[in-house]
């Protein structure tokens, strides 16, 4: 983890104040000036919180409790094999912590989740209704299958859904691969932004979803098919 010389250091840095710190992380100024102060031991989350955001904006800390600056705002992490949903809901929930956080998704098969990861359908689930992060999602015309609210979708015509599926939030491009069980996240603000300003395009283009569609989680004999599966993926997955 970090320690409070470090963030200190990386504010520094960054000539951010306190409240900078607190817009990028979404951790309560009085948390931050105590942490600063160390004058509390904060939650291993908050920390993680804090430190998601100072490598955001590009500072890199070192095993000797130093700091640096990233040359090159560019990271890609690569998750592959049967948890790579997991690995990739791990960065989500880290950076998806309050109701002033966005996820932007595009070209989700929602079924896919369900088919390679029922129980981190289950997760999300719980995450998002204890965050309450913001939501948007790019579904296809006429496509009803849905495990969020109804209100966070827009429909697009086929012709202008990409082939791969992807999510932006915070500073993180997300691609996911289905068939390869593989998730690539590329961490880059330019890059994020990028996709973010073509996700809102593709939003005003959209249509909304007839409120007299309900998402699938809401069933409780569905939710405990889920459950069903992911226990049964959960015993073929052991040693």
């Amino acid at each position: 983890m970090i320690t409070p010389g470090q963030i200190r250091a990386a504010r520094a840095m960054l000539k951010w104040k306190q409240a900078d710190l607190v817009k990028a992380s979404g951790v309560s100024l009085p948390s931050v000036n105590n942490i600063e102060r160390d004058l509390i031991s904060p939650r291993a989350g908050t920390l993680q919180r804090l430190r998601n955001a100072f490598e955001g904006a590009g500072i890199v800390f070192t095993e000797d409790s130093g700091i640096k600056q990233r040359r090159e705002l560019f990271e890609i992490l690569q998750y592959d094999g049967p948890d790579f949903i997991e690995k990739q809901n791990d960065d989500l929930f880290a950076c998806m912590q309050g109701p002033d956080d966005e996820a932007l998704m595009c070209s989700l098969n929602e079924r896919l989740f369900e088919k390679h990861a029922p129980d981190q359908v289950l997760r999300y689930e719980a995450h998002h209704q204890k965050t309450r992060f913001k939501e948007k999602i790019l579904a296809e015309e006429g496509d009803v299958f849905l495990m969020a609210q109804p209100n966070v979708y827009r429909w697009i015509p086929k012709e202008l859904m990409g082939k791969v599926p992807y999510l932006v939030y915070k500073n993180r491009f997300v691609l996911i691969m289905w068939e390869e069980q593989r998730t690539v996240i590329v961490k880059n603000q330019a890059i994020a932004d990028s996709f973010r300003a073509q996700f809102h395009y593709l939003w005003t283009l959209g249509r909304k979803i007839p409120g007299k569609v309900a998402r699938v989680l809401d069933n409780p004999a569905y939710v405990e098919g889920l459950r069903k599966k992911a226990a049964t993926r959960k015993r073929h997955q052991k040693p």
